[in-house]
């Protein structure tokens, strides 16, 4: 049996490759070793490896399975005492073999060792390193801050190379897997790589857990190579950047303490706000190079001003290319709002695609919208609700290259997943092709309020920040929101923020009477029943709770009206909103009727439409009551008091009383969280003398009439869009 098995992947690096081999050959000077190289299906000609080396062992993969995968194939058919993980780019000194197993067998407790690894201009790699801490991001072996800075301490700490004295070995917390000697026992013992390290940081893992079995991790200077770096991963610089980043979060995600996971979303925000800076660093590298080389292709000035303009009239005749973009098409307000503005457009102006992703199993779905049109959305599958690390860079990459596909003139995003990911993806499309693709976002509520934690919500505010300096408009689909983003969280100036209400075909709505009686036949309910409701997902932000408690609170204070509750909606907590009916012995009177397309129909027979919820935009269950004549009552979140008329309050100074509630110009609001104001409200509601009632109603019918039709909102977004061609700001 041979006392050296010497595995290598490559990757598009063969002329490095047969570089490495023949250093390896003359290192050997003799010893017995089996070499294994794992080819991840390059195509530079790895058929040359057997013609000049056909000692070796090739095995060509049919796709590029990672680097931990495929050393992990490699150890597979290892049997020697060690195995020798090299990189294919590479140069191995005369002696290199001799000194690391000589090494290694006068020190039996040795897991993993690291020889001395220089670039090919003699310069140290540091390849000897501290475990990474949030730090070594800024302060890593080839950031900027340590070019900048190479002595300050962080620096000092994490490059444990440094403090080698060039002779003796010394224990270190882990080294890189461009060179690395492994003791076989202390793989059986370890495990073999974590393939789900697809590139880079593997061998930082690797290491971790072979000390934590007992075995040492040395960095010896005596034994020596010579690293080209990037041989492999320069083939692809994009890519390589993004798994870079990606192993990042899974070495942070495997090691952390259960009880600082609150620290994850920071993490994600800062590694996915390095990526981009990284990403638009190299992208300029390759421009400015690109175009240094394709210099001989410019076009003088003077053909520019004689072209000029027939390019203007060209211009003008173009349409205009908007790509919308949505992370999921659930049930609301958003997904109505984007198939109006994706087909409702002036086909003589515009060019509309939408871009949308997957709905989540809970949700309901409302991509059907569409059925009524020709053109339906691109859907990107890894565009969802979920904050994932790998779906996120997965829709990231789509997105980026439906940019190249489509060359849009601007990118309107909705949602704030969809913005996170998309503006991002823009951002880099600008930067690398010079191109000038204006970006849109409206904010349709927002989530820093009543999602997250106060350390999450802080961080997504600082992320919505960001990029709304790197937009050219941000809409606001409220008043009150627009107050909202430009001064409490100060997301944006006030100048950058443009107030465009929502927009909808309101005509079923405002004849829904047509269907009344439908709804009450179908749940076995009376005509002289009083019929409450709430409509939207059944989701934590909704605060159903408080509609519950009201609801039994309303029971108890009147027992005497006959009183039924409805929930339409389905999601994720509904088993857990039907306990609670049940504990508050709300059976009886509380319904679920989980979603219902024909949503007029409800509307019809409804008296008093409730919302409860903890944070909203402008919410569309309260614009469609409205259009359908019924009464309303909701809790004061964001957009909600300027559609209920707040400046028209009868209460003093426009507040709400705690316990109490405000009586509006078209309805009645309560505090948050305050369920036995809201149980008086709805009191207030149910006992009103008719004519109070007509009034507020057909006030709430012509306000909606006016300011929320679909025209309306075509207008707006139309105008919007030329200014921003126009180059208007």
């Amino acid at each position: 049996m041979n006392l050296l098995d010497i595995i290598i992947v490559n990757y598009n690096s063969t002329d490095h490759l047969l570089r490495c081999l023949k250093s390896v050959e003359k290192s050997l000077n003799g010893l017995d070793a089996n070499i294994f190289i794992q080819d991840n299906a390059s195509a530079d000609g790895v058929d040359r490896i057997p013609a000049q080396f056909p000692q070796v062992c090739l095995t060509v993969n049919r796709q590029n399975l990672g680097f931990a995968k495929a050393v992990n194939r490699a150890l597979a058919q290892s049997r020697a005492d060690y195995a020798v993980l090299l990189n294919p780019d590479t140069y191995l000194m005369d002696d290199f073999f001799s000194s690391s197993i000589l090494f290694m067998q006068k020190h039996p407790d040795v897991g993993v060792m690291g020889p001395r690894i220089s670039d090919s201009d003699g310069r140290l790699q540091n390849s000897a390193r501290a475990f990474p801490t949030p730090l070594t991001a800024f302060f890593g072996r080839s950031s900027f801050l340590s070019k900048q800075f190479p002595k300050n301490p962080i620096t000092s700490r994490n490059l444990l190379s440094l403090k080698s004295d060039g002779k003796s070995a010394m224990e270190v917390d882990w080294v890189s897997g461009a060179c690395m000697v492994v003791r076989k026992e202390a793989i059986r013992q370890t495990g073999l790589l974590d393939e789900q390290f697809f590139m880079y940081w593997e061998d930082a893992d690797w290491c971790r857990r072979m000390r934590e079995n007992g075995w040492k991790v040395v960095y010896n200077p005596r034994a020596s190579v010579y690293h080209y770096v990037g041989g492999s991963s320069e083939k692809n610089i994009f890519r390589s950047v993004i798994e870079f980043h990606k192993s990042v979060y899974r070495l942070f995600d495997k090691y952390l303490n259960s009880s600082l996971s609150f620290l994850k979303p920071l993490v994600f925000g800062g590694l996915t706000i390095r990526l981009f800076f990284v990403l638009v660093s190299n992208l300029f590298q390759c421009t400015f190079t690109t175009l240094k080389q394709r210099s001989d292709f410019g076009i003088c000035k003077e053909k520019i001003k004689e072209n000029k303009a027939l390019s203007v009239l060209c211009e003008e005749k173009k349409k205009i290319k908007i790509l919308r973009i949505i992370s999921r098409l659930n049930i609301g307000g958003p997904a109505v709002h984007v198939c109006l503005l994706t087909n409702g457009l002036n086909p003589e102006k515009f060019d509309s695609k939408l871009i949308t992703g997957k709905i989540s199993p809970q949700e309901g779905d409302m991509s059907y919208l569409f059925d009524a049109y020709d053109r339906k959305p691109m859907i990107v599958p890894y565009l969802q609700r979920e904050i994932t690390f790998r779906s996120d860079l997965k829709a990231f990459i789509q997105i980026f290259k439906i940019l190249l596909l489509e060359k849009p003139d601007i990118v309107h995003t909705h949602t704030a997943k969809a913005g996170f990911s998309s503006r991002f993806a823009v951002m880099i499309y600008n930067m690398i092709g010079g191109h000038n693709v204006s970006m849109v976002h409206t904010f349709h509520g927002h989530v820093f309020d009543g999602y997250f934690s106060t350390l999450n919500s802080l961080i997504f505010i600082n992320i919505e920040r960001f990029l709304a300096g790197a937009s050219d408009a941000i809409i606001a689909i409220s008043k009150t929101q627009k107050k909202e983003l430009a001064e409490q969280y100060r997301i944006a100036p006030a100048h950058k923020i443009r107030t465009i209400e929502l927009g909808f075909d309101l005509y079923p709505f405002f004849f829904c009477q047509r269907e009344k009686g439908k709804f009450r036949k179908h749940l076995g309910i009376s005509d002289d029943t009083l019929l409450i409701g709430i409509i939207g997902r059944l989701v934590p932000i909704k605060n159903h709770e408080m509609f519950f408690k009201a609801a039994a609170l309303f029971r108890e204070q009147k027992p005497g009206i006959p009183v039924k509750f409805v929930v339409v909606g389905d999601g994720e907590r509904r088993a857990e909103l039907e306990m609670l009916c049940r504990s508050l012995a709300l059976t009886d009177e509380m319904k679920f009727c989980g979603w219902i397309k024909n949503v007029p129909c409800v509307y019809a027979d409804l008296d008093i439409l409730a919302l409860t919820s903890l944070n909203e935009g402008t919410p569309v269950s309260i614009i469609e009551a409205m259009a359908s004549s019924a009464a309303v009552i909701a809790t004061d979140a964001g957009g909600v008091q300027d559609l209920l008329g707040m400046q028209d309050c009868e209460t003093s100074e426009r507040r709400i009383p705690k316990g109490g509630f405000a009586i509006c110009e078209r309805g009645v609001l309560c505090q948050k969280n305050d369920a036995a104001g809201f149980a008086k409200g709805l009191e207030y509601l149910s006992a009103e003398n008719s004519s109070e009632k007509e009034a507020r109603v057909k006030r709430a019918r012509s306000f909606v009439e006016n300011r929320f039709s679909h025209k309306r909102l075509f207008h707006d977004i139309e105008a919007l869009y030329e200014s921003l061609v126009r180059g208007e700001r």
